[in-house]
């Protein structure tokens, strides 16, 4: 299949980069890309003016045949700057291109690049009404947006793409893991997917999988293509590597750092009974790397391994794995080390070599429990930090609920003072009857027609009226000509309330003498 031939010859030629989901392995999308490299900057195609909306075009309606010709769902992404994105009749362009192309709107995920830590009314206008289309829209990668996930809040977005740089070397910065998994959960919580780019090495795969990372992308699972190129290993079916899913995490997870292996095939021999997921390490390094891409509980290491000693591992450990319990396992120790790394939280437990079977494994026992309860302790502190938002948010649309009704009665008592106001004044004499006979509303008029009975309110209106109309007035509806004082009327009664139970009756007066007014 090739690239749609319609583009003309000032629009770039575009590269097409895999997706995969890490959940089952599949293909799911692919980039557009003005170059090879994973992450042009500034990150075409979409772009002001004719050559970014054309290319942008060519990438639709190749991502339009590719879906028809495999008949999988394809999404296709594409980078612009936010600036471009707000242009006035760019959303108009865009309708305009994905009905020509026949590219569904959520089969476009628009990756903005932004540096702005505010984004003015219109701006966000904009991107509301395409999010209203279906275009989806997510934060791009070289965007300093990417790692301030409550930033985004502010806008329609429905995926961040993290950069697997982040967790290049685990060993130099093991902080990193952490902040990409704070961040990955803290952006699930909130509803959007994650997307790894850059993933150039098979540990930064790990890494970003066991993290929570949704998607991969980068050189090392597929490089950049040109479309036939791209074609044919769409036609193939490439799948991510079975090592790169992401599986349930598995419980009660061990991890043993030893540099001497006869001693790692004893614990684990020894502890595989109690039915811990163990993973072994060499030394601190390779511990730091196990660490990364897995989930583990507790970490038991030896204290002197060559090239980083067992305290300056589980400092780094505590960096990466904060919720972790770290024990040292070790016959030979610095005191002083190990008193200032217990006594700063690195370490929960010092135990000693040659060991005694049961009293280790009591002590990895405890230390589970220790993790199960923090564990336990933290789900709760979800629960009720999420309980409050959400009641924080009852609270703000109750509130807004009462300020809309206050709102509508003071509308309300305004229209009605305004309507009695008026009906007061009305030159057509009105008398409201009530379902017990008495009068409950006479208008100026009406006390002057009946002045000899004034005033009116209270009293019986069959002490008032002429017998005509207090038949009249329990019949709640018709009308009559009767006499009152020196005029004649047409009388007409109307019954309150509607539908709904009888309030009353209102009976008018229109005078048929040639002097009235």
């Amino acid at each position: 299949m090739n690239t749609p031939d319609s583009r003309p010859a000032t629009a770039p030629p575009l590269l097409y980069q895999a997706r995969f989901d890490c959940h089952d392995g599949e293909l799911v999308g692919v980039q557009a890309l003005t170059d090879g490299s994973p992450r042009p900057d500034p990150p075409p195609p979409v772009a002001t003016g004719t050559d970014g909306l054309e290319t942008l075009r060519t990438a639709c309606l190749q991502a339009a045949a590719w879906q028809a010709s495999t008949s999988r769902p394809l999404g296709l992404t594409v980078g612009a700057r936010l600036d471009a994105l707000c242009e006035p009749d760019f959303a108009n362009a865009l309708g305009a291109i994905l009905r020509e192309t026949r590219l569904e709107p959520h089969s476009l995920e628009i990756s903005i690049v932004t540096s702005r830590d505010e984004i003015p009314d219109h701006m966000l206008a904009a991107l509301q009404q395409l999010h209203r289309l279906g275009i989806r829209f997510a934060i791009c990668a070289t965007s300093p947006a990417s790692t301030r996930v409550a930033w985004t809040a502010q806008l329609p977005v429905d995926s961040i793409e993290v950069p697997a740089r982040l967790v290049d070397n685990v060993a130099a910065a093991p902080e990193g893991v952490a902040i990409v998994r704070a961040l990955l959960t803290r952006a699930h919580r909130m509803g959007r997917q994650i997307c790894a780019t850059e993933i150039t090495s098979p540990q930064a795969a790990a890494v970003m999988t066991a993290a929570g990372a949704d998607t991969l992308q980068g050189p090392l699972i597929a490089a950049p293509l040109p479309a036939e190129a791209f074609s044919a290993q769409l036609t193939a079916g490439p799948r991510l590597d079975a090592s790169l899913l992401r599986g349930p995490a598995p419980e009660r997870t061990l991890l043993l750092v030893d540099d001497e292996d006869n001693i790692l095939s004893a614990l684990r021999r020894l502890l595989r009974r109690d039915g811990y997921t163990i993973l072994t390490a060499s030394d601190g390094q390779q511990g730091l790397e196990v660490l990364a891409a897995n989930r583990v509980d507790v970490i038991v290491s030896d204290q002197r391994m060559p090239g980083m000693t067992g305290v300056e591992f589980l400092r780094k450990a505590k960096d990466m794995c904060p919720d972790s319990v770290r024990l040292v396992l070790s016959g030979y120790t610095d005191l002083q080390s190990v008193t200032d790394a217990i006594n700063e939280g690195a370490i929960y437990k010092f135990l000693t070599k040659p060991w005694d079977d049961a009293m280790l494994r009591a002590n990895i026992e405890e230390a589970f429990r220790r993790k199960a309860l923090s564990d336990e302790n933290q789900r709760l502190a979800n629960e009720l930090q999420h309980a409050n938002q959400e009641l924080a948010r009852i609270n703000a649309r109750l509130e807004a609920l009462l300020v809309a009704q206050q709102h509508r009665l003071g509308v309300d008592e305004a229209a009605l003072t305004l309507a009695q106001e008026a009906l007061a004044v009305m030159p057509l004499p009105l008398l409201g009857i009530d379902p017990n006979g008495m009068i409950a509303f006479a208008n100026q008029a009406a006390e002057s027609l009946f002045a000899a009975q004034a005033p009116l309110l209270g009293v019986s209106a069959d002490e008032v009226l002429p017998a005509p109309l207090t038949t009249l007035a329990s019949a709640g509806e018709g009308h009559c000509e009767a006499r009152c004082g020196d005029a004649h009327f047409y009388v007409e009664a109307r019954a309150l309330g509607g539908h709904g139970p009888h309030r009353g009756t209102l009976l008018s007066f229109t005078c048929r003498n040639p002097a009235c007014p």
